[in-house]
């Protein structure tokens, strides 16, 4: 990461308290990784977890701190993606931005209502549509 310009005040708060917090939630470890490295990579903070509820356990107080969620659809070998993201938006009492990533393309129409990015995938889409979303570069 460069150096914080004056024009690019977003960007400036650096601290993992400060930066807008991405849950991932992804059963396999590698692709958790990779996720989660690139989101760092980009500044945001990023919280990584099975499912909804190690992401709620996990994050405990810091768990309103959300911004948004990139999930996998297939979740443990059933499709639990979408249903984890809803259970955090419902535990929150709000709405939070989500994108599910699948390699299974018969299950696109399942991932209702949250836009679907298929594995393996260019990460520009997945930091575009974080920008999008959060208005943080």
């Amino acid at each position: 990461m460069g150096p914080a310009l004056a024009s690019d005040t977003k960007r400036l708060p650096l601290s993992a308290e400060t930066r807008p917090l991405v849950a991932v939630i992804e059963d396999d470890y590698r692709s958790s990784l990779a996720l989660t490295m690139l989101i760092d990579d980009w500044g945001y903070a990023c919280i990584a977890a099975r499912s909804s509820r190690e992401a709620i356990r996990t994050l405990g107080v810091r768990m309103d701190q959300i911004a948004a969620i990139v999930t996998d659809i297939e979740i443990d070998g059933q499709m639990r993606g979408v249903v984890d993201a809803l259970a955090i938006a419902s535990t929150l009492g709000r709405p939070i931005p989500t994108i599910v990533t699948t390699g299974h393309g018969d299950y696109v129409a399942d991932c209702k209502p949250f836009p679907v990015i298929r594995k393996p995938f260019d990460p520009d889409i997945l930091h575009a549509w974080l920008v999008q979303k959060l208005g943080y570069r």
